[in-house]
């Protein structure tokens, strides 16, 4: 035994290993495309940003702009020029405001009247409404440093370098470009020269290119466009710290998931070996759940309950391991045990009982089975009760197979043993079902016994159901009764009925039924449903 717990063990600690190897990757590969996602979003927010800012430009431009059309002064009188200071003075966004015409710079704000006007510098483009674009211009007024000046209306300004600083980001590079959507023409006025052309700014999309995320959005009160860009490298490389905590989360999942996965899965392969060889020991157990008959409270039978605790002394779920036979194919083993042990422990109370009844669940599989009805009676006969004595539960899930269940219905009635369907109104199991089997109760599901008597959907089903049975001539059990208020509820009805539940006690053993049977000295003279 101790080999075998041993290999358990190390299986589960390298399919724990295995998810740590794999979830570290995926939590570095999560963190990192979170980031990026939350890298492409910030671009975005930071482009429309820069365009509310450009915006402003735009309205301070128009404000000059109409402070000389028409100008109140004469073209460059000392009252033109001193307003241009001001507006200067004034302004975050330029650094000078000058009076051209016919190309020609006659003043400004910070060189005065000229004495011989200058030529402007080769257009770089036009906007639509007319404003001239003149990028990398030599400006005398910061000795001969390029700068851009927008012209229109014979007014003419210079953007401050500096005006989009209070934006700037570290890692994160942008542009602020004119755009002229009718010629398809674009102008770097602010920021830095990405390489993107003026479709790729008009179309306003977040894009990657070499490593690079860009994001472009457009004003719409002027001919201005921005792009932001940040590259990969400079976004991961700035939160190695958060890639590493995404790291070790996913190992940190990775090993929890597979040590899970494992254990599921190693526990439900052994359980199987360990199920088959407990059958095989007879280590297998049975409770017995107690069946009154309503109103009289008369014990008329018992449901055999099967019980089973792994190796290491788990108890293990009915359900589960039970559903472990049907699936590996060893169920009508199971079944054959749960039918030899019952008739050991419950034959003596059963002759000398004659009217009391045993209900064994059975399996849809046992149903197929060509040795179910044998193997009943061969231990029926050992056990010198009569065959009306045996009940065969068929749960839900039996009546999948309507023709194989029919079949065997009428085999198990010939040779005098009852019929159960079990877990009435859930799954399969319905009422148009009595009308093509034939048997003799329904046991009804628990779920409607909770909320007997209440305003609940499944508590206004109940008498429904025991009325319909009534109708068709099947017997009823009705399940789950835990409390006073429930069992008065179901004598209320004026129904033949029989309960089980823990309001009666729970399952009990063997040797304890027998003797709370033989302390009550009850006559068991009817007959369950």
């Amino acid at each position: 035994m101790m080999p075998i717990k041993r290999h358990r063990r190390l299986s589960i600690l390298a399919l724990a290993l295995l998810g740590t190897a794999l979830g570290a990757p995926s939590g570095y590969w999560i963190g990192r495309a979170t980031l990026l996602r939350t890298a492409r979003k910030g671009l975005a927010n930071y482009a429309s940003e820069l365009v509310g800012r450009a915006d402003e430009y735009a309205a301070e431009l128009h404000v000059i702009r109409n402070a000389f059309n028409p100008s109140p002064y004469p073209f460059c009188s000392h009252e033109e020029i001193s307003t241009m200071q001001g507006l200067t003075f004034r302004s975050h966004q330029f650094k000078e405001v000058g009076r051209v015409h016919n190309g020609l710079l006659y003043c400004s704000a910070f060189l005065g009247r000229l004495d011989k006007p200058l030529d402007m510098p080769p257009i770089t483009m036009t906007l639509p409404d007319g404003t001239s674009i003149y990028t990398n211009a030599r400006l005398m007024i910061a000795a001969k440093a390029p700068g851009t000046i927008l012209a229109n209306s014979d007014v003419d300004v210079i953007l401050s370098p500096s005006a989009f600083d209070y934006w700037s980001r570290p890692h994160e590079h942008f542009m602020v470009a004119a755009v002229n959507r009718v010629t398809a023409q674009s102008a770097r006025i602010a920021g830095e020269s990405l390489d993107l052309d003026t479709a790729t700014l008009l179309a306003q999309k977040d894009r990657e290119a070499d490593g690079e995320f860009y994001s472009s959005r457009c004003a719409t009160q002027s001919d201005v466009c921005v792009a932001t860009a940040e590259s990969i490298s400079d976004i991961l490389s700035g939160s190695q710290t958060l890639l590493l905590e995404y790291f070790a989360l996913g190992g940190f999942g990775g090993f929890g998931l597979g040590l899970a996965i494992a254990q599921f899965y190693l526990r439900s392969l052994g359980m199987a070996q360990q199920l088959r060889r407990a059958i095989r020991k007879g280590a297998i157990s049975l409770v017995y759940q107690p069946i009154l008959e309503l109103p009289s409270r008369r014990l008329v039978g018992v449901e055999a309950l099967v019980r089973w605790s792994d190796e290491d002394g788990v108890p293990i779920a009915p359900d589960f391991f039970v559903r472990i036979a049907e699936d590996k194919g060893f169920v009508g083993e199971l079944t054959a045990a749960v039918i030899h042990c019952a008739m050991r422990e419950m034959g003596d109370l059963l002759r000398k009982n004659p009217t009391l009844t045993l209900s064994l669940n059975i399996a849809a599989a046992d149903l197929e089975d060509d040795r179910l009805l044998p193997l009943l009676d061969l231990h029926v006969h050992r056990a010198g009760i009569r065959p009306e004595q045996v009940v065969l539960e068929l749960t839900e899930r039996s009546t999948a197979g309507m023709a194989c269940l029919r079949n065997a219905i009428e085999r198990l009635h010939a040779s005098g043993y009852r019929i159960h369907i079990d877990d009435f109104g859930t799954g399969f199991s319905s009422l148009s079902y009595l009308h093509e089997l034939t048997v003799d109760a329904i046991k009804i599901d628990r779920t409607f016994t909770q909320t007997c008597g209440t305003d609940a959907v499944t508590g206004r089903i109940l008498p429904q159901i025991l009325s319909m049975a009534e109708a068709v001539g099947v017997g009823v059990i009705v399940e789950g009764v835990e409390t006073e208020s429930q069992l008065e509820f179901l004598i209320s009805t004026g129904k033949s009925m029989c309960a089980q539940g823990w309001y009666f006690g729970r399952p009990f053993a063997a040797a304890a039924l027998r003797a709370l049977h033989k302390k009550a000295n009850t006559p068991a003279e009817a007959e369950v449903v």
